[in-house]
């Protein structure tokens, strides 16, 4: 892979210099990270529902204010006619609020350009969802983004031994750029519980989405907890209500199962095969206030709390090192046969007690024929207890061991998280021989004046947390050849524009976002996509070899 990372970094290089500074070192990161990237294979997907004092749901002040900025009612945002050509250059839409639709509109709004993000959810939810691996080049992507936003999380992460690595619950590098897009309220519009209908790209000054509400977000009641419940106020919102906003560029950061994606006729997202379950546990004992109430309880129930404690006890041990190698477990990570493979991870040096699991099959019909991780497992399960009594080498006493650790973790995980399984999908890249992609561009899928980031764009196998990195060096990139754009325009003048702008001196890239043009944004779009897509591509296929080689038992 040295070879053609080299010739992607090159194209890079070549098409938007000031971007290298965040790529330049990729190998040597990935040399100096190569084991603990293979280890990491499966830790994306887990599930982070941490311990009590991190268990807070709903982070409500950011989903206050967020819904607060929710449009509720049919209307056009950002001007729909020849008037008002400056405003639709200077606005840019923005579809998904996850980690590349927030880091993109940072990126943007610190051009000038005013934001309207739109996403599908209508809150936040729980602080639940898959853990993340930040790597060194996603960080430096993150810091050229929004530096206030990485601030926080140098001290949040907790280190991966022997590597410049850290891992986080994904919820906390969402929150820190949520706040710094809500501070930023000026520049970034939020709307929740919009889903994208369709775009229009024909119109010579500006771009035009439509969104119409989501099923969940057209009728809301709301509980007053002051009267008990019982009295409610009905919100029904109109459910032909339609959401439309103009601007100069759509930007589609809506993750796997794009809508976006799917509006450009792209081929969608495909399994990979691989099948996933995943949660969090706690090791540290809290029950024990309540040991002295286990006199008025059954037998079933102090026999299921005392099943607790020992699988507590038989698993603090693994609480020393983030990535453990005991027994079976290489960092962090069990094979238990051809098919099936276990991970293990503690986030206690930073939250106590806590730890992570995954259980990961690909064998063929896992998602039909398996509806508990144990049922994945079986088999490996059941070859150790059948020769429990056969031999008693080492071997047989570390797979005995292993074993009881897989159950130690299922007595204690989450019985909603055990019956939750989630099929892993990619979406594949042109091939390097192939002049152009469906819609006849040599990016990888986006049009006009319409482009895609991240998943939406790229999806890729989990082994490392390069497709949360590829997702940040997305953003750094088009928004450095969007202010490459503004320049050239702004310097090359236009001479058939006499409008009458009034310009804020103290916003230079406001100004120069006046002088975009269709043609100037669609070139951008290709320029951007063009020149990611040789990286894109050398990363995309380095991620799926690991994946595949953490199958096979190798996580060196």
């Amino acid at each position: 892979h040295q070879t053609r990372q080299t010739s992607a970094e090159s194209s890079i290089s070549s098409s938007n210099t000031s971007a290298t500074s965040i790529v330049d070192n990729y190998r040597l990161n990935m040399i100096n990270c190569h084991s603990i990237a293979v280890t990491i294979v499966l830790l994306l997907p887990l599930c982070m529902s941490w311990s009590s004092s991190m268990k807070t749901g709903t982070n409500n002040n950011n989903c206050d204010l967020a819904l607060a900025m929710t449009a509720r009612s049919s209307r056009v945002i950002g001007g729909g006619g020849d008037n008002d050509k400056h405003e639709n250059q200077k606005q840019i839409i923005v579809v998904g609020g996850g980690l590349a639709g927030l880091s993109v509109s940072l990126a943007l709004a610190t051009l000038g350009y005013r934001v309207q993000i739109v996403e599908r959810r209508h809150d936040w939810g729980q602080r639940k969802g898959g853990t993340y691996l930040m790597q060194p080049n996603a960080i430096r992507a993150l810091e050229k983004v929004c530096q206030e936003a990485m601030d926080p999380l140098y001290d949040m992460g907790v280190p991966v031994p022997h590597s410049d690595c850290k891992m986080y619950a994904w919820w906390m590098v969402r929150d820190s750029l949520l706040q710094q897009v809500l501070l930023r309220k000026n520049n970034i519009s939020l709307h929740m519980g919009w889903s994208f209908s369709n775009v229009e790209d024909d119109h010579p000054d500006f771009i035009k989405a439509r969104f119409t509400r989501t099923k969940q977000t057209q009728t809301q009641i709301q509980e007053d907890d002051d009267d008990d419940g019982k009295n409610t106020q009905m919100i029904d919102n109109d459910a032909e209500d339609v959401l439309d906003l103009t601007g100069t560029l759509l930007v589609g950061a809506d993750g796997v199962h794009s809508a976006v994606r799917a509006s450009l006729n792209l081929a969608p997202a495909t399994h990979t095969g691989s099948v996933c379950w995943r949660g969090s546990i706690s090791i540290i004992d809290d029950n024990d206030d309540n040991d002295n109430d286990n006199d008025n309880d059954d037998d079933n129930a102090i026999d299921n709390n005392n099943n607790i404690k020992n699988a507590q006890k038989l698993l603090a041990p693994l609480l020393t090192s983030p990535l453990l190698t005991t027994g079976k477990m290489v960092m962090g990570y069990i094979k238990c046969d051809q098919y099936c493979v276990v991970g293990l991870k503690s986030f206690h040096s930073k939250y106590p007690g806590v730890m992570t699991w995954t259980v990961n099959t690909r064998e063929p019909d896992a998602a039909v024929k398996f509806s508990h991780p144990r049922d994945a497992l079986g088999a490996y399960l059941d070859s150790i207890t059948k020769n429990d009594n056969d031999n008693d080498d080492d071997d047989d006493d570390d797979n005995k061991k292993t074993a009881s650790l897989i159950e130690a973790v299922f007595e204690l995980a989450d019985p909603e998280e055990l019956h939750h399984s989630l099929p892993f999908v990619t979406i594949a890249l042109p091939e390097e021989n192939q002049d152009a992609n469906v819609n006849g561009t040599t990016g990888w899928g986006g049009t006009g004046r319409v482009t895609l980031i991240g998943d939406a764009a790229h999806a890729m196998r989990s082994a490392g947390g390069q497709g949360g990195a590829m997702a940040f060096e997305d953003c750094v990139v088009l928004a450095r050849i969007l202010e490459q754009t503004q320049a050239q325009a702004s310097c090359g003048g236009n001479a058939n524009d006499n409008d009458n702008d009034t310009v804020d001196e103290d916003d230079v890239h406001a100004s120069n976002v006046h002088h975009t043009t269709r043609a100037s944004i669609e070139t951008a779009v290709q320029e951007f996509e063009s020149s990611r897509l040789p990286r894109v591509r050398t990363i995309w296929n380095d991620q799926w070899e690991r994946a595949e080689r953490a199958y096979k038992g190798d996580f060196t």
